[in-house]
Formats: structure tokens, sequence, C-alpha cells
């Protein structure tokens, strides 16, 4: 779909688009956030799975994800799975795999931001494990839509 945009909302971080065929859209910021620590080495969708975001009555567009130790790490993966807000089968979408990092005063804990263009459908969710038991925070940040 082909957006021009068309004007701002004043006092508001709210935009407003118009399409290519002439139908009004607004966006608006939809951030999740999740801090995941429990070991979790199942591909399948079972265990402990933090849910992260939701999208939204006509879908979140999910711009980016962040993934961000909370201290040292050691070689493993942080899995990220879709799912419906029924409990329904939960999907791999990616895994990010995490290096052993030793945090220290110049040396940075292990951080990753991956951009997508991810649409996620109404009420369905974004969840994360982690498959050490290592803490991590998970933000994805995302727009939803929606039509005056």
């Amino acid at each position: 779909m082909l957006y021009k945009m068309d004007q701002y909302i004043s006092n508001s971080l709210e935009k407003v688009f118009e399409t290519a065929l002439g139908q009004r859209v607004n966006y608006t910021a939809n951030t999740g956030v999740g801090i995941i620590s429990t070991a979790n080495t199942n591909l399948n969708g079972t265990g402990t799975i933090v849910g992260i975001i939701t999208g939204d009555l006509y879908g979140t567009l999910i711009k980016t994800i962040t993934i961000k130790a909370i201290g040292n790490t050691t070689r493993g993966m942080v899995r990220l799975f879709t799912y419906d807000s029924e409990g329904g089968t939960k999907r791999l979408i990616m895994e990010v795999d995490i290096p052993a990092v030793i945090q220290s005063s110049i040396d940075k804990a292990f951080s990753i931001t991956m951009e997508t263009d991810f649409m996620l459908e109404p009420a369905w969710n974004i969840g994360a494990s982690t498959e050490k038991g290592e803490s991590f925070i998970v933000i994805a940040e995302g727009v939803d839509t929606t039509f005056p």
C-alpha cells in the first residue's frame, strides 16, 4: 500500500496519512517490552514464553525488535514466536544467536536491534524465550493502524 503524508496532528504523536486510494489511515506508536530469564530449549512453542507485544484491532506493523542482555552472556539463543490471543499454536519466527560476552566497565553487555517490516495480525502476539537462564530485555517497536 502506498502512502503520502497528508498532515500532522498538532500536539500528538499520531500522524495522519492518506493512502494512494484516498483513504485516511492513522498510525499510533505501540511499544511492547518483556524481560526473559527462564531457560527454555524448546523450538515448538512449549515452555516459558514471555509476551512482548500484541497486534491492535487492524494489526500492528513491527518496525524494530531490540534484545539487550542484563549482564554476562554465554553462547546461546533468544527465540521469537507468534501466537494468537486465545493461546493457539505458537510458531517460531526467528532465532537470534547470542555470543558469549563478559560485561565490564569498558565492555558493554550484548545488544542487538533488528529492523523488520513484520505485520502482526490483530490480537496476535510476539513472545520471546531464552535458551539459557540468562536475563534479557526484549523491546518491540511498532505502529498500530486505524481508519477514521
